[in-house]
């Protein structure tokens, strides 16, 4: 029996030798490869510091150019089954060379790939800083970015309370990575279209709708070309 391997690639920017960002990082990577080999799949993971690539990422941005660092960087991202997003923030936003680096990035590279988004603050106020900048963004990219978002605040790694709520949050967002790439990687056409909509009477519906629409004299309420204006609703 052979077994499933599945590769996830985290893209942080660790401003530091032994930051709490690369932490986070290392103890996602962690999970993530301990919830695989729980359901038989054999995970590798390769890590991204965007920290090395500053100089390159200025450059392109400034000229155009890509240095063969970036080109090595986006082509392991495109070759990913998924994507660790870990970012420090300030200032309520995650730091500018992180998110630049998904600027950069070419726009099909996380196409149907499932993302995870974490980031490292001082203050748990600073918790929701991932879901508002990056995951509009990522999402724009095509990535499937997954429900759990996890953030560390300082009080995380110096407390016992906070230290198993990081734990459980940690848990969690690395079991729904890796199921769901699971599901995408090993699913077919059909299968999607059940993990996409897992109702089979709204599927049934929708092949309903699309025949009724085929009929002679059929009339699409939502057509804009069918929709009354709003000034002659006013005239009554």
């Amino acid at each position: 029996m052979s077994t499933k391997t599945m590769n996830i690639v985290a893209v942080t920017t660790s401003l530091s030798e032994d930051s709490t960002t690369l932490k986070l990082t290392n103890r996602i990577l962690g999970q993530a490869a301990s919830a695989g080999g729980s359901v038989g799949i054999d995970v590798t993971t390769d890590v991204i510091n965007v920290r090395n690539l500053a100089t390159a990422l200025t450059d392109m941005t400034l000229i155009g150019f890509r240095s063969e660092a970036l080109e090595t960087a986006f082509a392991t991202i495109a070759a990913a089954d998924a994507i660790v997003t870990v970012a420090p923030v300030y200032k309520a936003a995650p730091v500018g060379l992180h998110t630049l680096f998904w600027q950069l990035v070419d726009d099909k590279a996380l196409s149907r790939k499932p993302v995870l988004i974490a980031s490292a603050g001082g203050t748990a106020r600073h918790s929701l800083a991932g879901d508002a900048v990056l995951r509009p963004m990522l999402s724009y990219l095509k990535g499937i970015v997954v429900p759990t978002t996890v953030f560390a605040a300082t009080d995380d790694w110096g407390t016992v309370e906070g230290g198993r709520a990081l734990t459980a949050r940690i848990r969690q967002a690395g079991e729904e990575l890796v199921s769901l790439t699971a599901a995408i990687s090993g699913a077919g056409n059909d299968d999607l279209a059940e993990v996409a909509d897992p109702d089979p009477r709204a599927r049934a519906g929708a092949g309903a709708a699309a025949d009724a629409s085929a009929k002679p004299g059929f009339v699409d309420e939502f057509d804009p070309a069918n929709v009354t204006p709003f000034a002659q609703l006013l005239e009554g």
